[in-house]
C-alpha cells in the first residue's frame, strides 16, 4: 500500500515537472489547410530552420511545436505539390503559446522552386553549409559600384591588388564568373572580367567564397554567380546620368549614362504565343580622362568602337533578354550581351607607362571586347523533378597596338636625349647613362591579338525523392577555338626580337552528383564532381614532330605515360569530393563545417605558349601542355547567431592548401645538331597556404538606420607570387627567387569593411524633408607588402641630390608591411514621387577625405614615393618615381547623378 502511494506521488511530481517544463517553452500551433479547397492538410511538413524543432500536421491539419526557448524563428511549411512557405522572424518568449494557421497554394514547380515569404527574410540562410553572400538589385542601388568587380570587391575575404581580385589568398584566375547558369571565364589567362556587366542589370548576385558544392567547378577560391533581370509583369524602365563636371570642383572629365527597359509582350492571351512573353534592355556606357595624363588620341582596333571611344576610359555594356513562360512548367529565356572596353590599360591590371609620358600617343591602346549568346530551358516534369540545358557561346577579343597600326609599320624605341657621365663610388668608377629615362621616338614595344570562340552545353536535373532530399546532377562540355599572335619588338626583322603564334582546339567538362540530406534541425551537402580536359590534337601533333625542339623527349614520354586516350584525343581527368554540414547548437545558434577539393585547368597561356615557336630571345617561356590542374584542398568552420529577428553576427575561420601551381622552371635536353641545350618551362612545382579569421554583423529593419561590418584577418604565404619568378631572376629584374616560404604579394592580415545606411521615410512629413538616404562604405586596411631594401651607402650627387645603395632582401620578398590606410565613400539620395513615377538625385563622394592610397612602396623607407623622398640610386637620370603621376590610387572624385524609375 505504501508503495502504490510512493508510486503515485512520483508520477504526479513527473506531471507537474511537465507541465513546468512547458510552461516555460514557448509553443507554435496551427493548422494548415489548402489555399483553394480550404481543406486541412495532413503530413505537411513544418521545421523551425536552424534547430530541431519541427513536427508534421496530424489528419485534421494541425501542428504543435513546443519546447522552444526565447528567441528569433523561420518557420518553413512544405509538402509536395505546393508552394513552400517561410515565415521568418517570429519573436517568442520564454512560455509563449502563438498560433499561425498557414494556407498552401498549389504549384507544378518542383519543390523548393516556388517559395511564399511572409514577413521578415531570414537574416541568416540556417540551411546553408558554405560562405555566401547575396547582393539583391535592391542593394546594389544604395551602393556606389558600376561593375561586379567593384561588388565583389567589397566582400569579406576579398582582397585587391593592382586591379586585381583575390578571394582567400587565391591568385587572381582561381575564381569562376557564371551570368544565367554560363561560365563566362577566358581560358587563357583565366580573368573573370571579360564580360562587364553592370550592376543595374543585376536581378541578384551570389559571391562564394567558400565551401561551394559539387555544381560549382573550374574554381579554387571563390564563385561569382549572376542572375540578370528579366521582364516584369508591367511595363518598367529606368534611366540614370552622372557626371563629375561640378563647378568649382576638380573633376576627371567623367561621364555615365545608365537605362533599363522592360515589360511584357504578351500575357498568355496570345493565340500565335501562347504563354508570357517578356523583354529586358540595359545599356550602360562610362567615360573618364580619369587623373592620370592622357594621351591625344585612342584609336581602337575595331571601327565600329569609334562610336563611343571619346575619353581615355571607354567602357559599353548592353543586354538585351526574352523570357518565355508556358504553363508555369516550361520556361525560355535567350539572353545576349556585348561589352568593350577601350583605353590605355592603366586600369587592367597594367600600371601607367611612366616612361612613356613624353610620347603616350605611342603607347598601346587597349580593346577588348567579349559577347555572349545564351538559351537557358527550364522543364518542369513534376512537383519532384526538374531539368534545365543551358547552350551558350563566348566570345572574347584583347587586341594590343599603337595606333591601331600593324606591327610592320612600327618604329624603333629608344631614349636619345641626354648623355650624362656621373661618378658612381669613391673609387672613381665612372657610369655612362643615357637618355632620362625616357623614351623620345618610336613605339610601344608589343603588338598582341588574341580572340577564342567558347560553346558550352550543360544540363543538370534535381529530383526530390521526398523533403528529406534534393539530389541534384549534371554535366557540362566546353570547346575552345582560340588563337593568340604575340609581337616582341617588331621592327627587328621579320617577326620582331621574339613571337608567339598559336591557333588550338582544346575541349573540356564535367559530371557531378550532389545531395542536400535534411535532417531533423541538420543539413548535410554531400557531393562528387569529375572534371576532364581535352588538350588539343594540335598538341598531340607537336608531341609527335621530332623537329620541334621547345618539346624534350623526356616530356615527350611523360605526355603520353599521363595522359588517357579517348579515340585517338588525349585527355586529363580530376575527382573532387565535396561535404558540407549545418547544425543547431542553441535555438539561435547553427555551427556549420565544410571540406572539399577544389580544382580547376591550368591556364592555357601557361600550356601552349611558344609551344612551336622558334624564337630568339633567350628569356622566352615555353608552355608545357603536359601540366596537371593545380588542387585547393579547404576546410572551413563557421557559427552563426541570431540576436533577434533584425540583427546577427557570423563567425568563420579557413585553412586551404594549394597545390601543383604553375611555375617557370629550367630543364636542359639535348639535340644531335644543336648538343646540349636549356628551356625555361611552366611546371607544377609550385604551393601556397592561406588561412583566416572572418567575423560580420549585421543589423537590417531599423527604423531610420541599418548597416553591416565585417573583419577579416588572413595570412597567406607560398612558395612565390608569380609563375615567371624565375625567369624575371634570369632577366636581373629581380636578384633571386626564395627557396622556403614567404608572404605572398596580395597578402592583406587585416581588412574591416564598414556599410553604414540612414534613411528616412515617415508619413506626414513634407516631400522636401523626407524620402532621402545616406550610405557610408568605410574600408580600413593593412598596407601593402613590399620586399624590403638595406641601406649601404649614401651618395650625394654634385647637384646635391642624395640617393641611397644597397641590396634588396629577395630572400624574404613581401615580408615588411606598409602602413595601414582608411577610405570612406559616401551615397546622398533624394526621392521624390508623382504617380508611378520615382525621380530624383544622389551625389557621390569616392574617396571622401581623399586619402592618399600608395600604389607601390619605397622598399628603402618603407613609405610611399612623393616628390623629395630619397630613392635607390638606380633611378638616377631615369625615370624618378616620386613624380611618377601613378603612384597613388584614386583621389577624391564628386559625382552628381539624376535618376528616374517606372
Amino acid at each position: 500500500m505504501v508503495s502504490m502511494k510512493k508510486l503515485k506521488i512520483s508520477i504526479k511530481i513527473i506531471c507537474l515537472l511537465i507541465l513546468a517544463i512547458n510552461a516555460f517553452g514557448a509553443t507554435i500551433r496551427g493548422v494548415v489547410t489548402d489555399a483553394e479547397t480550404k481543406e486541412p492538410m495532413a503530413g505537411v511538413n513544418i521545421i523551425l530552420k536552424g534547430t530541431y524543432y519541427g513536427a508534421a500536421t496530424s489528419m485534421d491539419g494541425s501542428y504543435l511545436i513546443t519546447g522552444m526557448g526565447s528567441g528569433t524563428y523561420d518557420m518553413m511549411v512544405s509538402m509536395i505539390g505546393y508552394k513552400q512557405h517561410l515565415h521568418g522572424g517570429i519573436e517568442l518568449d520564454e512560455g509563449e503559446n502563438i498560433r499561425i494557421d498557414v494556407e498552401l497554394e498549389t504549384t507544378v514547380l518542383a519543390l523548393g522552386e516556388d517559395v511564399v515569404v511572409v514577413g521578415e527574410k531570414p537574416l541568416i540562410d540556417a540551411s546553408s553549409t558554405a560562405s555566401s553572400v547575396s547582393v539583391s538589385s535592391d542593394d546594389l542601388m544604395g551602393k556606389i559600384v558600376e561593375s561586379v568587380a567593384d561588388i565583389v570587391g567589397q566582400q569579406a575575404g576579398v582582397s585587391t591588388s593592382n586591379n586585381e581580385i583575390h578571394i582567400r589568398g587565391g591568385r587572381v584566375d582561381e575564381s569562376q564568373f557564371i551570368v544565367d547558369g554560363l561560365s563566362i571565364k577566358d581560358p587563357l589567362t583565366g580573368e573573370t572580367s571579360s564580360l562587364y556587366v553592370n550592376s543595374n542589370a543585376i536581378e541578384e548576385l551570389e559571391i562564394i567564397t567558400g565551401g561551394f558544392n559539387a555544381e560549382y567547378g573550374q574554381a579554387m577560391s571563390g564563385i561569382i554567380d549572376v542572375k540578370l533581370k528579366e521582364g516584369a509583369a508591367s511595363f518598367q524602365g529606368s534611366f540614370r546620368y552622372k557626371t563629375d563636371h561640378l563647378s568649382g570642383a576638380s573633376g576627371f572629365n567623367t561621364d555615365n549614362v545608365e537605362f533599363t527597359i522592360g515589360g511584357p509582350i504578351t500575357k498568355g492571351e496570345s493565340k500565335l504565343i501562347p504563354g508570357y512573353l517578356s523583354y529586358f534592355v540595359s545599356g550602360y556606357l562610362y567615360l573618364s580622362d580619369t587623373y592620370l595624363p592622357s594621351s591625344n588620341q585612342i584609336v581602337p582596333y575595331q571601327a565600329w568602337m569609334d562610336l563611343f571611344t571619346k575619353r581615355q576610359e571607354n567602357n559599353l555594356s548592353t543586354m538585351a533578354k526574352l523570357s518565355w513562360n508556358y504553363k508555369q512548367k516550361y520556361k525560355l529565356s535567350i539572353s545576349y550581351n556585348l561589352s568593350a572596353n577601350v583605353n590605355n590599360g592603366y586600369f587592367s591590371g597594367s600600371s601607367y607607362p611612366y616612361k612613356y609620358q613624353e610620347i603616350l600617343d605611342n603607347y598601346l591602346t587597349h580593346s577588348k571586347e567579349s559577347r555572349v549568346i545564351n538559351s537557358v530551358w527550364t522543364h518542369t516534369i513534376n512537383p519532384k523533378l526538374f531539368y534545365t540545358v543551358n547552350f551558350g557561346y563566348f566570345f572574347t577579343s584583347y587586341h594590343k597596338a599603337v595606333q591601331n597600326k600593324h606591327w610592320t609599320e612600327y618604329e624603333e624605341l629608344f631614349d636619345a636625349d641626354p648623355t650624362v657621365y656621373s661618378v658612381y663610388d669613391e673609387y672613381g668608377e665612372i657610369s655612362v647613362l643615357k637618355g632620362d629615362g625616357f623614351y623620345d621616338h618610336g613605339y610601344s614595344t608589343n603588338w598582341y591579338d588574341y580572340w577564342s570562340k567558347n560553346v558550352t552545353l550543360s544540363s543538370n536535373m534535381t529530383y526530390h525523392p521526398s523533403t528529406k532530399h534534393k539530389v541534384k546532377a549534371g554535366f557540362e562540355h566546353r570547346t575552345t577555338k582560340m588563337q593568340v599572335i604575340d609581337i616582341y619588338k617588331p621592327w627587328v626583322s621579320g617577326l620582331g626580337e621574339s613571337y608567339d603564334y598559336y591557333n588550338v582546339n582544346p575541349a573540356d567538362g564535367s559530371f557531378y552528383i550532389q545531395d542536400k540530406i535534411t535532417f531533423e534541425g541538420m543539413i548535410a551537402n554531400i557531393g562528387i564532381r569529375y572534371d576532364y580536359w581535352f588538350i588539343g590534337k594540335e598538341v598531340t601533333n607537336a608531341m609527335n614532330n621530332p623537329d620541334i625542339l621547345t618539346i624534350t623527349e623526356a616530356g615527350r614520354e611523360r605526355y603520353f605515360e599521363e595522359t588517357q586516350n579517348l579515340f585517338g584525343a588525349r585527355f586529363k581527368g580530376h575527382f573532387s569530393p565535396r561535404l558540407g554540414i549545418s547544425h543547431p547548437v542553441t535555438d539561435n545558434d547553427v555551427l556549420y563545417f565544410n571540406y572539399g577539393h577544389f580544382s580547376q585547368l591550368p591556364t592555357y597561356n601557361y600550356v601552349y605558349a611558344k609551344l612551336s615557336t622558334i624564337s630568339d630571345n633567350p628569356y622566352s617561356l615555353i608552355g608545357n601542355p603536359n601540366l596537371n590542374p593545380k588542387t585547393t584542398v579547404a576546410y572551413e568552420i563557421g557559427l552563426k547567431h541570431k540576436f533577434s529577428a533584425s540583427s546577427a553576427v557570423e563567425f568563420k575561420a579557413y585553412y586551404k592548401d594549394m597545390f601543383d601551381y604553375e611555375t617557370a622552371q629550367t630543364i636542359t635536353s639535348f639535340n644531335p645538331l644543336l648538343g646540349n641545350y636549356s628551356l625555361m618551362m611552366y611546371l607544377n612545382m609550385d604551393y601556397a597556404r592561406s588561412y583566416g579569421l572572418e567575423l560580420m554583423f549585421r543589423q537590417t529593419a531599423g527604423r531610420f538606420f541599418s548597416g553591416d561590418a565585417s573583419f577579416t584577418y588572413s595570412v597567406t604565404r607560398g612558395k612565390s607570387s608569380s609563375p615567371d619568378d624565375n625567369v624575371l631572376v634570369e632577366a636581373g629584374m629581380i636578384p633571386e627567387k626564395a627557396l622556403t616560404e614567404n608572404y605572398l604579394r596580395w597578402d592583406e592580415p587585416f581588412r574591416l569593411i564598414t556599410n553604414l545606411r540612414f534613411h528616412v521615410n515617415e508619413e506626414g512629413l513634407s516631400p522636401w524633408i523626407n524620402n532621402w538616404s545616406l550610405n557610408a562604405h568605410i574600408e580600413a586596411q593593412s598596407g601593402k607588402r613590399y620586399t624590403e631594401s638595406v641601406v649601404q651607402d649614401t651618395i650625394i650627387e654634385s647637384d646635391g641630390s642624395i640617393w641611397l645603395i644597397g641590396y634588396s632582401r629577395a630572400d624574404n620578398p613581401y615580408d615588411e608591411i606598409a602602413d595601414p590606410y582608411l577610405t570612406v565613400d559616401l551615397k546622398f539620395t533624394k526621392d521624390f514621387y508623382y504617380k508611378k513615377l520615382t525621380y530624383g538625385f544622389y551625389i557621390d563622394i569616392e574617396n571622401v577625405f581623399n586619402q592618399k592610397v600608395p600604389r607601390r612602396i619605397n622598399p628603402f623607407t618603407g613609405q610611399p614615393y612623393d616628390p623629395g623622398e630619397i630613392v635607390s640610386h638606380s633611378y638616377y637620370n631615369n625615370a624618378n618615381p616620386n613624380y611618377d603621376p601613378s603612384r597613388y590610387y584614386y583621389p577624391r572624385q564628386i559625382m552628381l547623378g539624376l535618376f528616374l524609375r517606372f
